[in-house]
């Protein structure tokens, strides 16, 4: 987001130095500075517009793979965007408008007559002035007029007479012939102390010809008249008139404005596409901004959104150890918050309930272990009674009763130490050991212990020879041997045992299923639902713990294990482990 900021306050400052350098005008404006800023700006545009099509290749990924938040990110992604649309299309449709009748008023014919017409007036109103004063310089009775005796002319009498023929008199002065001031009237300002002095720039002496000449004193412009006299006392006199004030400067400004709209006639053709890259070089690279900026928002909006949803699915899959690291500066903060709280909360009943479930779990299990000591335990009690009956009446059978009693003391003896040794294999399961395994070696090294019984066929076929698992294999071998020896005692006249493997994939993660299958007769319906539970068998010698310790290995194993059965058609154990990262191995 802070190189995109910093692109943006690029792209404005680009924007205000060119528009700096339009405002100079065309005799200031290069071409080539144009054409500069219309490849940056294309430049610009095409890297933004890579990485718009990044984010949105990223982005149809990411929803076919269904990723978490991807299809909440592409509604707020597309909402953006719907927003940016509408915000840039009138502003585009303005802009195009503006440009459009700015380039009408801009070359508009009347305004290049206005501004002939009115540079025509003021040279007409210039020369006019100047016509006046060189046909005043003419008239045969001026020297008169002006100096009609030896003496000084009265000042009155003259300023009224020259004013009388030329309204716009401002001052006139006349010098003796050796150039000292003879006789002034008129404005104070506009006096000279001596003619061809140093205060007049340029003048080397008098000239024989009348001359105008132009002269800005002051705040004022004004026209000088400077004319030769044929007399004895006066030698020159200098008439000066005014012109409106500020008339030279406007005529000038006057003079600029046709020589810039007559280079902006020059390039008129290109104009439209001219404005059209200048305008499209940053309009472009703004709105794909804008268009990175909504990716952006959707994003982090989606963040916290995308956590939520992970941690829920990994608390669903029984991980409560899971938490969400936030700040709780808004309403997804304190959502973060309440999830935490309850995914705590959570835990501690979980573990609450685990250790419930663990008590009254053994509490059943000290329960069916008391039945299955106290079977044993009734015969021998039977036979040891019998026997001291016999033995205290003296019975003549005594010897004979005695070795059926002892008999059935150590088997049941027998009974009992199998019992508690099956236990003790329940209650002391080590931990898994994990290790790299070839599923289909380890099944064939399992099951190889059965070849010498040939009621047992087994066919492991259906076994994917490249699937390699992390595993216990010491466990997992038990696991394959208790399965098979069940199936084997429920069909005493032979089975076929059979083992395929495949990928499956739940909740998200996927699994290795390890299916084992055979002909037998079947689970009883009655015992379908606890066939996994201790002391739960359907043999009549059976202790009930085998199964419990294959669900407790592959429990230990983070896998699940469940029985598919039908009574004559055959019992299907369903095994999926995870395939975790680094647990799956192809070879």
């Amino acid at each position: 987001m802070l190189s995109l900021g910093t692109l943006y306050l690029t792209v404005v400052v680009l924007a205000v130095l060119l528009s700096r350098e339009l405002g100079r005008g065309p005799e200031r404006f290069q071409v080539r500075l144009a054409v500069f800023f219309a490849l940056l700006g294309m430049v610009v545009s095409a890297v933004l517009l890579g990485i718009v099509a990044l984010n949105l290749v990223r982005l149809f990924r990411d929803r076919r793979r269904g990723v978490a938040g991807s299809m909440l990110k592409s509604k707020l992604s597309v909402f953006f965007l719907v927003v940016v649309g509408l915000s840039a299309i009138p502003q585009g449709v303005l802009s195009v408008n503006f440009l459009s009748s700015a380039k009408e008023l801009l070359f508009h014919v009347g305004t290049e007559e206005a501004l002939s017409q009115g540079l025509t007036l003021a040279l007409a109103y210039h020369d006019r002035h100047v016509r006046d004063l060189r046909h005043l310089a003419a008239e045969t009775d001026l020297e008169q007029l002006l100096v009609p005796e030896r003496s000084p002319p009265e000042g009155a009498r003259l300023w009224a007479n020259l004013q009388g023929r030329l309204p716009s008199l401002a001052a006139v002065q006349i010098f003796d012939r050796l150039g000292r001031d003879w006789f002034f009237a008129g404005r104070q300002d506009l006096r000279l102390e001596r003619l061809y002095s140093p205060a007049l720039p340029g003048e080397t002496g008098p000239k024989e010809e009348p001359q105008v000449r132009s002269l800005s004193q002051g705040d004022g412009e004004f026209l000088r008249l400077d004319l030769p006299l044929d007399h004895p006392s006066a030698g020159h006199v200098i008439i000066t008139t005014a012109l409106p004030e500020g008339f030279e400067r406007a005529s000038l400004d006057m003079a600029r404005a046709m020589g810039f709209f007559q280079r902006l006639q020059e390039i008129r053709p290109l104009f439209g596409i001219f404005a059209g890259l200048v305008y499209g070089s940053f309009f472009i690279p703004i709105m794909l901004m804008a268009v990175l900026t909504s990716f952006f928002l959707a994003d982090r909006i989606i963040r916290p959104i995308e956590s939520l949803e992970e941690a829920t699915r990994r608390v669903a899959e029984g991980d409560y150890s899971v938490r969400i690291l936030g700040r709780p500066s808004d309403d997804l903060g304190l959502l973060v918050i309440s999830f935490n709280n309850m995914v705590t909360d959570l835990d501690r009943a979980r573990r609450r309930m685990a250790q419930a479930e663990k008590v009254q779990a053994w509490q059943e299990i000290a329960q069916r272990l008391a039945h299955e000591v106290k079977n044993p335990l009734t015969p021998i009690r039977l036979a040891t009674e019998r026997l001291r009956r016999k033995y205290q009446t003296g019975a003549p059978d005594f010897p004979e009763v005695l070795e059926r009693t002892v008999d059935t003391i150590l088997r049941e003896v027998d009974t009992l130490s199998s019992l508690l040794n099956e236990f003790r294999s329940f209650a002391r399961l080590p931990l898994p050991s994990f290790a790299p395994v070839l599923l289909k070696d380890l099944v064939r090294e399992a099951v190889s212990v059965f070849q010498a019984d040939h009621r047992i066929t087994i066919d492991t076929a259906g076994l994917d020879p490249g699937q390699m698992l992390l595993l216990d294999a010491g466990l997992m071998r038990q696991v394959i041997v208790n399965l098979v020896t069940n199936a084997a005692e429920a069909s005493p006249r032979g089975v076929i045992v059979r083992f395929h493997s495949d990928l499956v994939r739940k909740s998200g993660k996927e699994y290795c299923r390890l299916r084992v299958e055979d002909n037998g007769p079947g689970v009883a319906p009655d015992l379908e639902e606890s066939i996994f539970l201790p002391y739960v068998t359907g043999k009549r010698d059976g202790t009930g713990l085998g199964l419990a310790i294959v669900e407790r290995i592959i429990f230990d194993h983070r896998g699940r294990i469940s029985c598919e059965t039908t009574p004559g058609s055959g019992t299907v154990f369903v095994i999926d482990l995870p395939l975790e990262e680094c647990q799956e191995t192809r070879v």
